[in-house]
């Protein structure tokens, strides 16, 4: 096993690793950059709306990337460092991750956290881990690059562009149902999952109502963050007591 760590630690790894995080960071740039050149086109956002917009999405991310660096920490002990870093870099999902690391593993005889790692077995939950993030990295680029027209004549109607049926249909009604499926499954988990999801949207209508009265913007940017932050500590109080 210590062999096996040595080469899942060792500077090979690590170059890869940071090499993947750059082609991230590189695309994060370039969508930036070719989505502020639209919105200030077109008009559709002030500059005030996208550092409002920038901010609430930094907010919103620090519940879910607490979660993430917790099971990150139980990876790091399979997988090593710089593999860790390389696939919560790309996907930022560790369970989902780690289901296909551990995929990879069993095709080589080899249960991650149960049974002994092999070069051959880390090499396999590698592999594994690349052929499902190809789709996120190289498919969508690709088949996304000529959809923006086809797209727009069927979101938006007539000169005016004003959104069809069916783009209302996609931002309203289908995220909500989406949302809705997505809480009635937690909830059916157990009743403390119910209490953290009460907790959360209580804390997060509170600091929104504060925000209106008292004109507060930075309050609205942070409002959910705060909420997911509220939640997550109340978590494991609720798991004990119900």
């Amino acid at each position: 096993m210590s062999e096996v760590m040595q080469v899942a630690n060792g500077p090979v790894m690590w170059g890869i690793a940071l090499l993947t995080i750059a082609v991230v960071v590189v695309q994060a740039v370039l969508i930036y950059r070719l989505t502020k050149r639209r919105v200030e086109k077109e008009g559709t956002l002030t500059k005030e709306e996208i550092r409002m917009a920038l901010k609430t999405g930094g907010a919103t991310a620090i519940g879910p990337a607490i979660s993430v660096f917790v099971l990150a920490l139980s990876m790091i002990s399979l997988l090593g460092a710089p593999a860790t870093l390389m696939r919560i870099g790309i996907i930022g999902s560790a369970s989902t991750e780690m289901t296909a690391a551990n995929m990879g593993a069993l095709l080589t005889g080899v249960t991650l956290g149960a049974e002994e790692l092999t070069i051959t077995a880390f090499g396999a939950a590698m592999l594994a881990c690349a052929f499902m993030s190809c789709g996120y990295l190289i498919l969508i680029p690709i088949i996304s690059r000529g959809l923006g027209k086809p797209l727009q004549r069927i979101f938006t109607s007539g000169e005016d562009g004003k959104p069809t049926k069916l783009a209302i249909f996609f931002s309203t009604v289908f995220p909500a149902v989406f949302f809705l499926v997505l809480a009635a499954t937690q909830i059916a988990q157990g009743l403390d999952y119910l209490a953290v999801m009460i907790v959360g949207a209580v804390v997060m209508f509170v600091l929104n109502k504060i925000a209106s009265e008292r004109k507060l913007e930075w309050l609205k940017a942070w409002s959910m963050g705060i909420a997911v932050l509220v939640a997550m500590a109340c978590g494991p109080l609720f798991g004990m007591i119900l």
